[in-house]
């Protein structure tokens, strides 16, 4: 294999019609491109599907529990950080408890929590975020984990900028009604 690599190196260093120094000159920057955009393309790839599995994970753990404390969320939003595996990130996590009122016929947020320690939607709002209402009834709620997360490399900041990603999982609560926020 090395030795018809230095064969290839010898006789296209020594070739003089120039035919293939010009085939290069044209296919050269096309493969780069090509292997570059395949790198990137599927590192992003990568990225996205992390970033749906931790909202996947998010929501199933959180659905799982009968009360939730501050300690437990914490807990779940490390979790997250390490299943997206991209060291030190910048995501904005959301757990959301959502109930039906049925006397405005609305989906209403029961609690929600993120990873700042924040409540990202006040309790007893509107949440339009719900693609599908039939979900709930009166006596149900449902788990809503939202993730954001900014996906930037050295390559795509300069080329196309930061990709952003969004991902949302619902889980009804399996051992409870709701689950409720301590």
């Amino acid at each position: 294999m090395i030795e018809t690599l230095k064969a290839f190196a010898r006789d296209f260093g020594r070739s003089r019609s120039g035919v293939a120094a010009l085939e290069f000159a044209f296919i050269a920057p096309v493969m780069i491109v090509l292997f570059f955009g395949v790198v990137e393309g599927s590192n992003a790839l990568s990225v996205s599907r992390k970033v749906a599995l931790a909202a996947n994970t998010l929501a199933d753990l959180a659905s799982q529990e009968t009360q939730l404390t501050a300690a437990q969320a914490a807990d779940l939003f490390t979790g997250v950080e390490q299943i997206i595996g991209q060291g030190g990130i910048d995501a904005d996590v959301a757990i959301i408890s959502l109930v039906y009122d049925p006397d405005d016929d609305k989906i209403i947020v029961d609690w929600s929590r993120n990873n700042a320690g924040g409540t990202p939607y006040a309790a007893g709002s509107d949440y339009t975020g719900l693609a599908d209402a039939t979900l709930l009834d009166e006596t149900s709620s449902l788990i809503v984990a939202e993730i954001r997360y900014t996906y930037s490399s050295a390559l795509t900041k300069s080329i196309i900028g930061p990709v952003d990603f969004e991902k949302f999982a619902t889980r009804w609560p399996r051992r409870s009604a709701r689950v409720q926020f301590m």
